[in-house]
């Protein structure tokens, strides 16, 4: 008989952990986190804020996240093979709330993911950020490779910027 897992398959650790680090970004950026009940847009996450604009008030961005198991980024810029309806529905140029994918570098062993000590918690490797507003159509038939360069960490910083620029009505690329 063979032995089951208790534990769950590597592609919901994945999942899991990719809304994990999105979630701690936010929390430090100062921005709420909720979950669409329906993925049915390609959206996993909806991040907003209380930052007062120019153009609005309060933005939002729209977030799809992945998680790759291929240890530290070793190109630049990073090659993600994105599926088709994915990339058409980020591409998207006349979405009213800008949208991004969030890609989550992990080690390839899942047991060294996360380190914890008394002082700190470690979440291993990155996560990189990419707005594909207006994207060229493709013309491959199951999957469009995304280029995700380095400077683009997903991190506070760079999430209030990404607020700071919705706001004042810019666009994100």
């Amino acid at each position: 008989m063979p032995t089951v897992s208790p534990y769950a398959a590597t592609s919901h650790r994945q999942d899991e952990f990719s809304g994990a680090y999105i979630r701690a970004v936010c929390a430090a950026a100062g921005c709420s986190l909720s979950v669409p009940s329906i993925d049915h847009d390609k959206i996993d996450y909806s991040v907003k804020s209380r930052v007062i604009g120019l153009v609005r008030t309060k933005p939002q961005i729209d977030i799809q996240a992945k998680c790759q198991m291929s240890g530290l980024a070793s190109s630049d810029p990073i090659s993600y093979p994105l599926d088709l309806e994915t990339y058409d529905n980020l591409r998207d140029p006349l979405v009213s709330i800008p949208r991004i994918l969030v890609l989550v570098l992990v080690p390839p062993n899942v047991n060294e993911w996360l380190s914890q000590s008394h002082r700190e918690l470690v979440m291993s490797h990155c996560a990189y950020w990419l707005s594909l507003k207006g994207a060229a159509e493709s013309s491959n038939t199951t999957t469009q490779t995304v280029h995700l360069p380095k400077n683009n960490v997903f991190n506070p910083a760079a999430l209030q910027v990404m607020m700071s620029n919705t706001s004042n009505g810019l666009d994100l690329s």
